[in-house]
């Protein structure tokens, strides 16, 4: 018995020193924490800003007129009077067909009018000195009658030459081959001498401006389109350079397949920069917001269930949950979230900060 009485005092000694020890230590370790030092940060700064936002979409110059010319009549070729890529005018001559038999049949067939002409003139004079003398009897009703007919013969016949007459003037026009519209002629494809028939292709031309680009866009945006609004044009020719233009199209119908409509764009084209078949990036502005607010692009933190920031308010982090707009290289625009413009935000040293940690501010560096 006294054997063991005196075994379990040395035990229960042991375990009083060991509460001891934790309790001292348990304050040891909040005092070292208190004691921690504050994590050094970089700080940024919410503002407001104009914010456009954008829908960029691509697609394809095209001409508004790109036609290849053709021959419409019959005949060989006696003189090529364009430079292939020069310009031209509206009913510029560009290639010239032999025409001396449809000049001769013209003028074969004018002789033909003028002396039908000078019989119907001499018929009309016959049948007017015989009308008072039918009256009196002095010619038989059929002699008169037969007058009238001859002069509706001889009309009848100037009829048929006026048709045979424009139809050679038609085709004497149509050895004369000339620009539909002002553009640019096309590559040259043949020589003087070449016999060309109807249907024969003769030389392309194309209406460098205004260039015209199709691009789809989601139907969400419909309301936020309309025609003449503005357009920005980029092209990997010119990367520096940004082309203008206007909305001329906008189509009534939703593509159910895809759920995006189509849209159309006239390009200025007056320096002849830009060509058909040319690969573009196109930007339509469809909001504005003139008081965004926004945050340095630096500052904000992505995860996959979160978005957020952390500002700081008295050397203390706190986080901020967050909803973006529009996001660039420099900033973001915040949609939704507890900031106000001015309020501190943490760019370096974001990822060593927790909610509710000390911190030590080093600076302030505005964002632009």
């Amino acid at each position: 018995m006294f054997k063991t009485d005196r075994i379990r005092l040395p035990l229960l000694l042991l375990v009083a020193v060991a509460v001891l020890s934790t309790g001292c230590s348990d304050s040891d370790t909040q005092d070292v924490r208190q004691e921690s030092p504050a994590v050094p940060v970089i700080l940024g700064e919410a503002q407001t800003r104009r914010v456009e936002l954008i829908l960029e979409q691509v697609g394809t110059l095209a001409a508004n007129q790109d036609v290849t010319l053709r021959a419409e009549s019959e005949g060989r070729v006696v003189n090529i009077a364009f430079q292939e890529g020069r310009e031209v005018a509206r009913g510029d001559l560009l290639v010239q067909l032999d025409s001396e038999r449809i000049e001769a049949a013209i003028l074969s067939l004018q002789a033909r009018m003028a002396e039908l002409n000078a019989r119907l003139h001499n018929q009309l004079r016959t049948l007017e000195r015989n009308r008072p003398l039918v009256e009196r009897n002095l010619i038989s009703q059929l002699q008169f009658d037969n007058l009238e007919t001859e002069i509706l013969e001889t009309r009848s016949q100037i009829d048929g030459v006026q048709a045979n007459l424009a139809q050679e003037r038609t085709r004497l026009a149509d050895t004369r081959i000339r620009a539909p519209f002002a553009g640019v002629v096309g590559a040259r494809t043949l020589g003087v001498g070449d016999y060309l028939r109807p249907g024969d292709a003769v030389v392309s031309v194309v209406d460098l401006d205004p260039l015209e680009i199709s691009f789809q866009v989601p139907e969400a945006l419909k309301p936020k389109l309309s025609l003449g609004q503005g357009v920005s044009l980029r092209v990997a020719a010119y990367p520096q350079q940004v082309f203008e233009g206007v909305i001329s199209f906008i189509a009534p119908r939703i593509d159910i397949s895809t759920r995006t409509f189509q849209v159309k764009a006239q390009i200025d084209n007056a320096e002849r920069l830009l060509s058909p078949g040319m690969f573009a990036r196109v930007e339509v502005i469809t909001d504005v917001f003139e008081q965004a607010l926004t945050v340095p692009w630096e500052s904000v933190i992505r995860t996959e269930e979160d978005t957020y920031v952390y500002t700081v308010e008295d050397n203390l982090a706190r986080r901020v949950p967050i909803r973006l707009g529009r996001i660039t290289a420099n900033w973001a625009q915040v949609l939704e979230g507890d900031l106000a413009p001015g309020a501190p935000v943490i760019l370096e040293g974001k990822f060593a900060a927790r909610d509710g940690m000390r911190v030590a501010p080093q600076t302030v560096t505005p964002r632009q």
